[in-house]
Parts: C-alpha cells; structure tokens; sequence
C-alpha cells in the first residue's frame, strides 16, 4: 500500500493540491495523510479517490474543538501508525490525550507520523523503543524555517516500510527501508 504525507500547508492550498496531485498521479498512492496546520485545508483537498485521513494542528481553531481528535491510531497493511500534528505533547494538550512518545508501548504503534517542525525526517532511534518516526517536512512555502518544501511516499507492507521524502522537483531528499517484525521493539 502507497501513503502519500504531507502537514503544515498553512493555507497554501496551491501548493497542497499540487502535491496531492503528484501522491496521486505519479506515485499511485492509495491514502494521503495530512498532519494539520491546517485542517480546514485538508477538508478542501481533492484527493481523486485515495482515502484522507486528517488531524489539527496547534495553530488553528479546530485544535480546540473537542469533537476533533488530535490524534488518530490507524492500521495500514497490519502496521499500526500514531497520526499526530506533533512529536510530543504540547501545553495546549488535552487532558487524556495521546502522548505520541509512547505510542509504542500503550497502543503497539509501528510509526509515529508527525510535522509541526518543518523539518522533514525518517528516523527509528534506539531510545524510542523500535518506533519509527517520520516527519514529511512542510508545505508553506517554497522555503520555510530555511527548510525546503517537502512531502512523503510511503511503501508499506506487514515486513517493511520504504520511506521517500521528496523536494517539489520530485528528488528524493532521503530515503530509508525499516525491517517490521512483530511489536515494536522486537
């Protein structure tokens, strides 16, 4: 299964919609993922098909609507992904939130998937206990927090997850395989 991810568009919506269009026409994605700021632009995506799945960022209204889950735990290929605007709990955090740090070890997540940062990365630290954390990058703008805009390609099946982060030219700007088996951790 192929998941497109982008988060932080901040209102670009050309720039999203380009995008979404690229997940969708180049890269045959079946799920776009995006990962707030904002999530009124998400609900303008046309995502042609693949499934969207959406979560708020700090920034903006909807994170204090309390019908909006500021995370959801979704299951792709067997693999279990934490969607998260952030990497950890912010002030503005409900009470009874998710803490996506240990996604892992409350609710068997694989993959923490999170932006707010802008800066995009695919990493499986030691410290976290086996979980894989992946951060698109941002769609502001051209450049922003002087990094580029990017977005992800994701390739997952139940024994592994291929992850390229892209640049709007369509160059991977990482890439890296992560071997699943069984639990985190394991």
């Amino acid at each position: 299964m192929k998941i497109g991810v982008m988060s932080d568009t901040h209102g670009n919506i050309v720039l999203m919609q380009e995008v979404a269009d690229k997940m969708i026409l180049r890269h045959g994605v079946d799920a776009i993922v995006h990962l707030g700021d904002d999530l009124a632009d998400a609900k303008l995506l046309d995502a042609r098909g693949a499934k969207l799945f959406a979560v708020p960022g700090i920034y903006e209204a909807a994170w204090d609507d309390k019908n909006i889950p500021h995370r959801i735990i979704k299951e792709f290929e067997g693999v279990v992904f934490l969607i998260s605007h952030t990497p950890d709990r912010p002030e503005n955090e409900r009470r009874g939130d998710i803490n996506p740090r240990h996604a892992h070890s409350k609710f068997g997540a694989h993959v923490l998937l999170h932006g707010h940062t802008h800066k995009a990365c695919a990493i499986r630290p030691p410290e976290e206990g086996g979980l894989i954390i992946i951060n698109p990058g941002h769609l502001k703008d051209l450049q922003d927090r002087s990094y580029p805009a990017s977005y992800a390609i994701l390739d997952v099946s139940r024994e592994d997850l291929k992850v390229a982060i892209l640049g709007l030219d369509d160059i991977v700007m990482e890439y890296c395989e992560f071997r699943l088996t069984g639990k985190p951790g394991r």
